[in-house]
């Protein structure tokens, strides 16, 4: 009988160039088929087989590195799992025990699902590398690992294994893989929370790395990840849209403004707590504009008021295309009706913004407009300290300004100014730069006039500067979309009307024990503690000898509270309650943290509806039809598709300069007077501090020099 040979059957080969073309192929490499031989070959035919698996190892380290590591793969294969989930995690904890990140390169649902390394595949792209501007690297190296897992018809799934091999070196360190820095859904929960509390992502880091410090997350992780929660928010709107139903639903006073082509160019809301302060305290408002909020560089008005304890509250905000009279008005028309129909502010504050104080004039006829004497003075600052070459001198200027402007009353006024014009006649350029563009708007700032009107104190525009302070606190960049920045405002908003709320009941409870005489019995715990001690300090004058030189009778018109001369002619014993303004009473109010509480009790619309309904149950059935076919219309109609806002121009250096830097920084540029306070005169001749090259005195000389070699030389005679 012929001897049949000893590796029949065996679909292994031993040459490695052969090895390499089975390993690119689609059949599996892990499967070694081995023939049950009879008789006494059995055991040699076991023995040659581990040989050939041996020898089959050893030609894979010789030859092009590729590494399988199969024992725990491949005990995968005789298992069953009830889910796909379940399959897909148990293969990628023993990746990553090797050293390797396993990955989904394909799934159909219910049916398979392919597994491989996430080194697998190769770098595509659709422009040549030379045209790309970044500098771009993959991991990718088409790594040939690859598992399929298949769902059963008993619903099981099971692993099928295509290729156990790798052509790379398992790593040593996994931070370096996106999947091993991925957030669980516990860490991804506390992202998108601590994100919308407006803290800041290296924050959120540190948080989460107290809980977990074996986390790999970096924080481009958690911009991807805040991203990815604002996309999903969206729900498939234009931002615009989502910001717009947003505004409506959370019970915001909101209204927009759009061009021909649909573009957003304007943009009023206040949030449901703010339209509560300000129908509480509609007597003080302070306006101003700030920059540096958004992407599209829009200027944001920004309308501050002040409520019974001298704080600062958020009325409205405005984001603006310009800043020309008629966005100023449209704004202001807004603002109106959120006071409603008959109200107006007993006094606005503003810096002296032209185009705001025409729309002041039109909207709010009856108010009167002040202007912030900070301002005043750091613009004379900047226009007339250059004329001064001793400091003492300036000084001396600066002195005489503050009593021209805190002239008690006209007459006074008049001679001040009249003293101030002898005083510095040398300075011609001064006398008219403040004659022409100050003295004009005199009744706006000097105290003679504002000294009339009840304002509460604020003659300046500092609360809006705070104010904008605090918003880009918030803010953190000037790079957000406006979705972004209402997000960050409605945080600044809660946070300070949860102060406000907290300080008028700790007031209503607490009783401060300089007051505790029998002048403040009726007052405490009615009147804010900021206007109790600002009456201690009229008390206290009232029981001087001499106090007409203290009190000019001002004090009680522009603070609402009794002054010297009352308190001392009238022999007040005991002050009562309804000597004091309605702006510093807090027994009467209180705040609550409904959205809905805000709007009016009385609305138009719900006094409308009930009409239609009244009249719509004594109609016949044909007009009753004719109704709803009308009502339907309404519901039915479309709104309007609104665009993003278009990139505004702004001061500075134009786009595309090659030494403007674009940041994401909200700081504001300084302004024209902070260059001249912080850059000491020098001169550009002499290089000396203290003057300028028009004012040099080696001007003098060189002049003098001239005229000198024009006499020697004779050149006078050549003219």
């Amino acid at each position: 009988m012929e001897q049949e040979p000893l590796d029949a059957g065996l679909q292994i080969s031993m040459s490695s160039d052969d090895m390499e073309d089975d390993l690119q192929s689609n059949h599996p490499s892990s499967i070694i088929e081995v023939p049950i031989v009879n008789g006494k070959y059995y055991v040699l035919s076991l023995l040659l087989c581990l040989e050939l698996i041996i020898l089959f190892f050893f030609d894979l380290l010789e030859g092009p590195s590729m590494i399988d590591d199969s024992d725990e793969f491949l005990s995968l294969s005789t298992k069953f799992f009830e889910n796909r989930e379940d399959l897909v995690s148990a293969i990628r904890k023993i990746g990553l025990l090797q050293g390797y990140v396993m990955v989904i390169t394909r799934s159909r649902s219910n049916r398979d699902v392919a597994i491989g390394c996430d080194r697998g595949g190769c770098y595509r792209t659709c422009s040549a590398l030379e045209e790309k501007k970044k500098n771009s690297a993959s991991r990718r190296i088409d790594c040939p690992f690859k598992i399929v897992g298949r769902r059963t018809a008993e619903g099981l799934w099971k692993v099928e294994i295509s290729s156990l091999l790798h052509n790379h070196e398992p790593s040593t360190d996994m931070a370096g893989h996106p999947y091993c820095r991925r957030f669980t859904k516990e860490e991804a929960s506390q992202v998108e929370q601590m994100s919308r509390a407006g803290i800041k992502p290296r924050q959120i880091l540190s948080s989460l790395r107290q809980s977990n410090p074996d986390l790999l997350a970096v924080s481009r992780n958690i911009y991807s990840k805040t991203s990815q929660f604002r996309r999903e928010s969206l729900g498939g709107r234009s931002i615009i849209q989502a910001l717009l139903d947003e505004l409506g639903g959370a019970g915001f006073s909101h209204n927009v403004k759009y061009d021909h082509s649909g573009h957003l160019t304007h943009l009023f809301f206040a949030h449901p707590t703010s339209i509560e302060l300000t129908k509480s305290y509609s007597n003080v408002f302070v306006m101003d504009c700030t920059y540096k909020t958004n992407k599209y560089k829009m200027p944001l008005l920004e309308i501050v008021g002040v409520s019974s304890f001298n704080t600062s509250f958020y009325s409205c905000f405005v984001f603006m295309q310009k800043e020309e009279q008629q966005d100023y008005q449209w704004a202001l028309e807004m603002f109106s009706k959120l006071l409603g129909d008959g109200n107006h502010p007993l006094a606005i504050i503003i810096d002296r913004e032209l185009a705001l104080m025409k729309a002041i004039q039109v909207v709010f006829p009856m108010t009167p407009n002040l202007l912030c004497i900070w301002h005043i003075e750091k613009n004379i600052l900047a226009h007339c300290k250059g004329q001064f070459k001793e400091d003492a001198d300036w000084v001396g200027f600066m002195s005489s300004w503050s009593t021209l402007v805190k002239s008690w009353d006209v007459s006074t006024f008049n001679e001040v100014w009249n003293r101030f014009q002898i005083e510095y006649k040398d300075y011609a350029s001064i006398l008219t730069y403040i004659g022409n563009t100050w003295l004009p708007w005199k009744e706006r700032f000097v105290f003679a006039w504002t000294g009339q009107i009840s304002h509460f104190g604020n003659n300046v525009t500092s609360r809006a500067e705070g104010a904008h302070g605090t918003l880009k606190k918030y803010l953190q960049v000037s790079t957000g979309g406006l979705r972004e920045v209402k997000e960050n405002i409605c945080l600044a908003i809660q946070n300070q009307f949860q102060e406000i709320r907290t300080q008028l009941a700790s007031e209503k409870i607490r009783v401060p024990q300089k007051l505790c005489i029998p002048f403040f019995k009726e007052v405490i715990n009615k009147v804010s503690f900021y206007a109790l001690f600002e009456l201690q300090k009229q008390y206290l004058l009232a029981n001087a000898k001499d106090y007409s030189s203290q009190c000019k009778g001002q004090f009680s018109k522009t603070m609402g509270l009794p002054c010297v001369h009352m308190i001392k002619e009238i022999n007040i014993e005991v002050l009562p309650l309804n000597q004091i303004h309605e702006q510093w009473r807090i027994g009467t109010r209180s705040f609550t943290n409904d959205h809905r509480a805000s709007l009016d009790h009385e609305d138009p619309f719900s006094s409308l509806l009930s009409e239609v309904k009244e009249k719509y149950e004594k109609q016949p059935l044909a007009q009753k039809e004719n109704t709803i076919r009308q009502l339907s219309q309404i519901l039915g109609a479309s709104c309007p598709l609104i665009f993003k806002p278009t990139l505004q121009p702004h001061k500075g250096r134009p786009v595309g300069s090659n030494k403007r830097k674009e940041t994401s920084s909200t700081r504001r540029e300084p302004s024209y007077f902070e260059r001249v306070e912080k850059a000491p005169r020098k001169c550009s001749g002499c290089g000396n501090i203290g003057h300028y090259r028009n004012k040099c005195p080696s001007n003098n000389k060189s002049t003098t020099l001239g005229t000198q070699e024009q006499e020697i030389y004779g050149c006078g005679s050549l003219l």
